[in-house]
């Protein structure tokens, strides 16, 4: 059982968070605001959890810091000021200053876009055309959609080089990618240098996160399982879940790379390593940990949220309501994870593996 004091953190960071994050007024909008040192510069925020060794606090910009308040240089000052995210005016200036004169900040409706000089409309129209067609999707499929208040950026490198040297300088270790969303910053960060098709698919995928992680589809603050959030960022990576004009077609909305990395794996339509796949996903998030299965947790992870998203729409919809209502900074643990999918998807997880296997020979 959770102890008294960090169930009350916990309680404490849910309702301060509803009033950082939603549109909804609240009694406590806009509590006080700390003082802090992070990133090279001074910053203010709220805090979310305050523990002897651990302080999480959301920035005015929507960066989540953890904080050690035991060390000096934290430098961590209460105020009397309220809580007020930053404006989109302020953001763009801080960002003019962040990457200089050989960048260029354009604004959309959602979005903040940091891109070389020159590159012209092609990446902002992307990005917001991209997040409408990932709230109109998820309106109609009668999944929570708020307005989130913090501006969203996205940073476009001139190059796969530039863009790695910028996940050096957040401390961000991956390689081999054309892009990704982080959830400490809640910027995209891509480039656009290379082959445009796959880094376009790839940008799409992690627009789909940070229109999840802005709009309530997701939380940036509990523990989603990630065969939900990558399966999400799969299902838009097709340019038609993009287009203006909507993915009318099934056959326009079909992940093509991981279906066929399905049909390569998976030889009969009964595969019983389909449903261990299945089953572990839901239980644990162990197979994106691991090099040799990461491929084939980002497939079936596809495959099962398309198969809801397109036989099983309500329980898609209460799928992603309910872990983005889950408590903030709480584990998420394996009985309660399977527990909580067959009781939303209505079949034990084994019967639910064989329903999207055969929906997958159908399509």
């Amino acid at each position: 059982m959770m102890p008294p004091a960090r169930k009350v953190v916990l309680l404490t960071a849910c309702f301060l968070l509803l009033a950082v994050e939603s549109d909804r007024p609240t009694a406590a909008q806009n509590p006080a605001m700390i003082e802090f040192f992070a990133s090279g510069k001074l910053q203010k925020g709220l805090p979310l959890v305050e523990l002897a060794h651990e302080m999480i606090v959301i920035g005015r910009d929507g960066w989540m810091h953890s904080l050690d308040p035991r060390k000096p240089n934290t430098r961590i000052r209460s105020t009397q000021e309220r809580f007020e995210p930053v404006s989109a005016t302020e953001l763009r200036n801080e960002l003019r200053a962040e990457f200089g004169k050989e960048f260029e900040v354009r604004a959309t409706n959602h979005f903040l876009v940091v891109q070389p000089r020159s590159r012209g409309n092609r990446w902002p129209n992307m990005f917001e055309q991209s997040h409408r067609s990932f709230t109109d999707y998820m309106r109609k499929r009668g999944v929570t959609v708020r307005q989130g208040r913090f501006p969203m950026v996205a940073v476009v490198l001139p190059d796969e080089q530039a863009m790695q040297a910028e996940f050096r300088k957040l401390g961000i270790d991956v390689s081999r990618v054309s892009g990704l969303y982080s959830g400490n910053s809640n910027r995209v960060m891509t480039h656009d240098g290379g082959r445009s098709s796959y880094i376009a698919a790839t940008v799409r995928h992690e627009a789909a996160h940070q229109s999840a992680f802005n709009s309530g589809v997701h939380s940036r603050v509990n523990d989603t399982p990630r065969w939900i959030t990558e399966g999400i960022g799969q299902m838009f990576e097709p340019s038609a879940m993009t287009n203006p004009r909507g993915a009318t077609r099934l056959a326009d909305r079909i992940n093509r790379d991981s279906l066929g990395f399905i049909e390569s794996t998976y030889k009969h339509r009964n595969d019983i390593r389909f449903s261990e796949t299945v089953m572990q996903l839901i239980s644990d998030d162990t197979m994106f940990e691991n090099q040799n299965q990461i491929d084939e947790a980002y497939a079936v992870s596809w495959a099962m949220m398309f198969y809801l998203a397109e036989r099983q729409p309500k329980a898609f919809a209460k799928l992603l309501n309910h872990t983005a209502a889950r408590p903030p900074f709480q584990d998420y643990t394996r009985r309660d994870r399977v527990r909580d999918f067959e009781r939303i998807v209505g079949v034990e997880t084994f019967e639910f593996s064989k329903r999207v296997s055969w929906f997958l020979q159908s399509i």
